[in-house]
């Protein structure tokens, strides 16, 4: 919403007057004088005034006539509106010779309305460039955010690559001593068959024999049967390895190059915040 500010208005003033040597005032849209560069009037309601902002008339020119007629009650002079984009803002007020002081009011009510207007507009600017800075910075946060749980995840795929490569080491372990297992497994089988053969011999003396023998046999034959289903399974955790340490490596240059490409993102959000910060503070000085 355009407004014609106390600070605004006593500038100007204080600024035409100081130029021509004529007393002014400029009344906001109640009429209410507002800017005087005698200082002498602030807070006061202007009749004049009043009627221009009511759309009576658009300047009201006082001449020397009528300032004799009105035993000086009202001086010469000429007050005109103040009208930004067609609404009545206020008035500019000037005392002195019509033919010399019209012009003058013209012109500052149109430096008026121009800084009513781009006051008007710096403020929006400033709102919008404030909100910029606000998602920028946001944006630059979750960046940040984001790039810390890519390198967190690229560390987290490095000691899963470490423990791929130290599983398949056990698991070659395991194979030696699978191999181990089997070559027991055989040595107990040909154990037990000597163990049968010793108590068939024996007769009737070794039966007893005969039964242990038949166990050792039976156990040599379960533990090279096992043994040999052994090496399925660690096949197919070789296999589960393998995928594992695949998809280990992939994730972990995803990773890289996501982290590499937040922190350049990060990098150009630092410069638009820093261009930002500049235009609020030129925003902030200009106005």
């Amino acid at each position: 919403m355009y407004k014609i500010t106390n600070e605004m208005a006593q500038r100007l003033v204080e600024f035409v007057s100081a130029e021509t040597g004529y007393g002014m005032i400029v009344c906001d849209s109640h009429g209410v004088i507002i800017g005087d560069s005698l200082k002498e009037r602030f807070g006061v309601l202007h009749a004049g005034a009043g009627r221009v902002l009511s759309g009576a008339t658009d300047a009201i020119a006082v001449t020397k006539e009528d300032e004799i007629i009105s035993q000086r009650k009202m001086r010469e002079g000429y007050h005109c509106v103040i009208r930004v984009d067609g609404e009545r803002m206020g008035t500019f007020g000037i005392a002195g010779p019509i033919e010399t002081v019209k012009p003058i009011a013209k012109i500052a009510s149109a430096v008026i309305a121009a800084r009513v207007k781009e006051t008007h507009h710096m403020d929006l600017i400033r709102d919008v460039v404030t909100k910029v800075s606000e998602h920028v910075h946001q944006a630059a946060t979750a960046i940040e955010e984001i790039s810390a749980g890519a390198k967190e995840l690229m560390v987290t795929g490095d000691l899963v690559a470490h423990a791929v490569v130290d599983t398949n080491k056990k698991v070659k372990a395991t194979n030696m001593i699978l191999d181990l297992i089997l070559d027991v497994a055989d040595q107990t089988k040909l154990l037990g068959l000597n163990a049968a053969i010793l108590a068939a011999q024996a007769g009737v003396h070794g039966r007893g024999f005969s039964v242990v023998a038949e166990e050792i046999r039976k156990l040599a034959a379960n533990s090279a049967s096992s043994a040999k289903e052994i090496p399925v399974i660690l096949s197919e955790i070789r296999s589960a390895i393998s995928e594992l340490s695949s998809s280990s490596q992939q994730t972990s240059s995803i990773s890289g190059k996501q982290s590499r490409s937040l922190h350049d993102i990060t990098r150009v959000m630092e410069e638009i915040q820093s261009s930002v910060n500049v235009l609020v503070s030129s925003v902030n000085r200009d106005n």
